[in-house]
């Protein structure tokens, strides 16, 4: 059996999973998921900015299959 990443959040980091703990009103579950979000920042810096050079270069590849 896998043993779980001590760097990986609980719950993943997806908006869904953000409404979901703020809807359910869990002031201890809300100040978890903030802390383990600014981990994952502080970890993985900006995933926006990656995210994007992804994207840029999935356009190249497929650019150069046509």
């Amino acid at each position: 059996m896998a043993q779980p990443n001590p760097g990986a959040p609980n719950a993943p980091l997806y908006a869904v999973t953000i409404h979901h703990c703020v809807a359910r009103g869990d002031l201890n579950e809300m100040k978890n998921l903030v802390n383990q979000a600014e981990q994952h920042l502080k970890d993985h810096g900006d995933v926006r900015a990656s995210l994007e050079l992804l994207k840029a270069e999935i356009v190249k590849l497929e650019a150069k299959t046509k």
